[in-house]
């Protein structure tokens, strides 16, 4: 299931333009179907799927019942989008990459290998959580970082020409 994911992502990807592809790093069908990874995203979403089972068996399709699914799609929406992924970019300057994600509101974290740059974050928030932190490998031209961020990054460098 997991090679059918990269493979729909890279015809996908390769259509629209053979330089720049955008795939999830553990596989489109993995991440369409369980994109929790943190604790509290699973128990939230066991907590919604065992209340929509309950009302389903209750045979009460009220409005608390459509509410709880809408709500529950919704949290898998952005789950999905804080997703890990990677940007794999191929003939696109290095350069370019850097600004693109400066644009997008990344820092670059010196002396970190490979090349590793911040997203603004609350103080609270730890300096290893992935959400917050991407890698940009300039030798092999790879991304790696949330779903959301490399979208928006893809996006602005094809805007730019980088196709």
């Amino acid at each position: 299931m997991k090679a059918l994911g990269v493979q729909v992502m890279a015809e996908l990807h390769a259509r629209a333009n053979p330089r720049i592809a955008l795939t999830f790093r553990d596989g489109l069908a993995r991440s369409l179907f369980w994109p929790y990874r943190r604790p509290d995203q699973i128990v939230f979403a066991v907590l919604c799927l065992s209340l929509l089972a309950l009302s389903a068996w209750n045979r009460d399709f009220g409005l608390g019942f459509w509410s709880l699914g809408l709500s529950s799609g919704f949290f898998h929406g952005v789950a999905l989008l804080g997703n890990p992924a990677r940007l794999a970019l191929s003939g696109v300057p290095t350069e370019a990459v850097r600004r693109g994600l400066s644009e997008g509101g990344c820092a670059p974290v010196p002396a970190l290998e490979p090349e590793t740059w911040r997203l603004p974050a609350l103080p609270w928030v730890r300096p290893s959580n992935p959400l917050f932190k991407v890698t940009l490998d300039p030798e092999s031209g790879v991304v790696e970082g949330p779903f959301s961020l490399l979208l928006g990054t893809s996006r602005r460098l094809k805007a730019a020409g980088a196709d």
